[in-house]
């Protein structure tokens, strides 16, 4: 009875060395793969991150020459918006103009666009500082909105 526990216990032995074995196979690719695919989780995530970066230093000058040209518009209609100097506001409607028929229109779209129209058409009818002023913040939030879209981030808005 001993030696037919004992060959028993040697049967069940040698049946669980090749199961661990087995085990410890799948247990390594398994363990590979998942390694694997994070490692490639995690280099695509970089390629993303370095792509971009490299659309936003090709797109730089663009974004630049975007971020003067909209600061200045809102500057120079806040300017005819709230100065109580008719020469200044005669000279920043000069100002507002020419961005408007020119520079502005390599960078402008959508609701800065709109907004510039608006703002031009309550200019030409002589419209009162009241009326242009709601205008001018209405292209201020434009310009702000547009270059969070441009420059790919939230900052702008927050």
């Amino acid at each position: 009875m001993v030696e037919t526990t004992q060959n028993r216990l040697e049967l069940l032995l040698k049946m669980i060395s090749p199961l661990l074995a087995v085990g410890v196979f799948f247990w390594g690719i398994y363990t590979y793969r998942d390694t694997a695919n994070k490692t490639a989780e995690r280099e695509a995530a970089e390629a993303q991150r370095m792509a971009e970066t490299r659309r936003i230093e090709a797109t730089r000058p663009y974004l630049d020459k975007q971020l003067e040209l909209y600061t200045e518009a809102t500057r120079v209609t806040a300017t005819i918006a709230t100065s109580p100097d008719a020469e200044e506001v005669r000279q920043a409607s000069k100002r507002f103009r020419e961005l408007y028929w020119g520079e502005l229109g390599l960078v402008e779209r959508g609701s800065v666009a709109g907004a510039m129209i608006a703002f031009r058409q309550a200019l030409d009818a002589d419209s009162s500082q009241a009326v242009l002023k709601p205008l001018a913040l209405k292209l201020a939030h434009a310009c702000r909105d547009e270059l969070a879209l441009s420059w790919g981030t939230d900052a702008w808005k927050r």
